[in-house]
């Protein structure tokens, strides 16, 4: 049986994944909301390196936005399918990069679901 929080759970681990293929370690914090029956938002701390937190901080957003269109196809590629297993649906993504206060810069990914996930 599938609760909210268990859905929410396995949303969070995969984020997990991603991010410690990306960063060779985990996030501070994975946040999952189910802002919806169609919108899932995932706000994932401490995934910026040393130098975008820099980056981010001295105004030059773009120059990790470029980074991180790069890295798309990449992390697409390996993580996609499990994603697509993971969220019950098909879903397209938008992302921001968040500019950091204390070192803790944070990426928001916000999912548009195709069909509505059951939780039985």
């Amino acid at each position: 049986m599938n609760t909210e929080w268990e859905y929410r759970e396995r949303i969070r681990k995969l984020a997990v994944c991603i991010v410690k293929h990306y960063r060779g370690k985990g996030p501070d914090n994975v946040k999952v909301s189910l802002d919806s029956p169609l919108r899932i938002t995932v706000e994932i701390r401490g995934t910026l390196s040393n130098l975008s937190e820099i980056l981010v901080h001295e105004g030059a957003e773009d120059k990790v936005r470029e980074y991180w269109n790069v890295l798309r196809p990449y992390l697409e590629k390996e993580f996609m399918s499990e994603a697509e297993k993971t969220i019950g649906s098909p879903f397209t993504y938008t992302w921001e990069v968040c500019p950091s206060v204390h070192g803790d810069g944070h990426i928001i990914i916000t999912l548009e679901l195709q069909h509505i996930h059951r939780l039985d």
